[in-house]
């Protein structure tokens, strides 16, 4: 049974925690708990130590009088909110990519493009202390940022191997359960992917433009290895829902990119 205590402690502000203060039109403001530390912004300033010991959810007020309202950031809050050096994958199409790529504790993934680091806190999330990560990003310093943004939300045991590396010259690992391509020319690593992925394992890019789709599904093709190749893109509308009105929020995340996936398969013979 779990200690009621430990559930209280998880809830408790501490040094080194990633925080986010909410004013009251809802805008977000993210940093990490220090020692001496201080949130300064327009609206005020409160010392690092005032949030200290205090619970998620308690109102916080700046030397001018302003509230906010504090919280741990979710995975999704976090990334959209962390440093980044290139553009991120949102939540929306983070969820989706977990699903497609049929993510499971124990898994075994390779990330072709660490980035800043969004979509690996999802993976190592979804795979568990049982499965593995390897994030190959062609930059250390991309590598090295997502590393560190990883080391500041997961809870996950370390289960990502990160890798500077160009996966269209080698992917090292073998019998892998999905391949994930977030970089901009997946087509030149097919045959890589093809080579460590299990049968039945899935490859799964994410593309921002129908070229780079059209040049990605006919290298799959190309290859005669692969089946079930689906192309999808999602939108997301938030609403704005009032005491005596509702309707669509003025702002709206449409195009992101585009998701593909296929399945490796046994070659079929020409003759059948």
């Amino acid at each position: 049974m779990t200690d009621i205590s430990q559930l209280e402690d998880r809830s408790v502000l501490q040094i080194g925690d990633p925080v986010i203060l909410s004013d009251r039109r809802e805008r977000q403001y993210m940093f990490v708990l220090e020692p001496s530390g201080r949130f300064e912004s327009h609206i005020g300033n409160i010392d690092h130590e005032e949030l200290v010991g205090k619970t998620e959810g308690s109102w916080v007020y700046t030397k001018t009088g302003h509230w906010l309202i504090a919280f741990k950031p979710t995975r999704a809050e976090y990334t959209v909110n962390m440093k980044r050096i290139a553009t991120i994958i949102y939540p929306k199409d983070i969820g989706t990519i977990i699903n497609y790529s049929n993510l499971f504790p124990g898994a075994r993934v390779v990330e072709a493009g660490s980035g800043s680091g969004a979509l690996t806190i999802a993976l190592s999330n979804a795979v568990g202390p049982s499965g593995r990560i390897y994030s190959y990003d062609l930059r250390k310093d991309m590598s090295e940022l997502a590393k560190e943004n990883l080391s500041r939300i997961s809870e996950t045991p370390d289960n990502v191997t990160f890798k500077v590396g160009d996966t269209s010259v080698q992917i090292d690992e073998s019998d892998v359960d999905s391949v994930i391509f977030d970089m901009p020319e997946p087509w030149h690593c097919v045959s890589n992917a093809h080579q460590c992925l299990r049968l039945g394992g899935i490859v799964l890019s994410f593309l921002p433009t129908v070229m780079q789709v059209s040049d990605f599904v006919n290298s799959l093709k190309d290859t005669g290895k692969f089946a079930l190749i689906n192309t999808r893109e999602l939108m997301e509308r938030p609403w704005d829902v009032g005491a005596r009105s509702i309707r669509p929020s003025h702002r709206m995340v449409a195009h992101t990119g585009f998701i593909t996936t296929a399945k490796k398969c046994v070659p079929r013979d020409e003759d059948t």
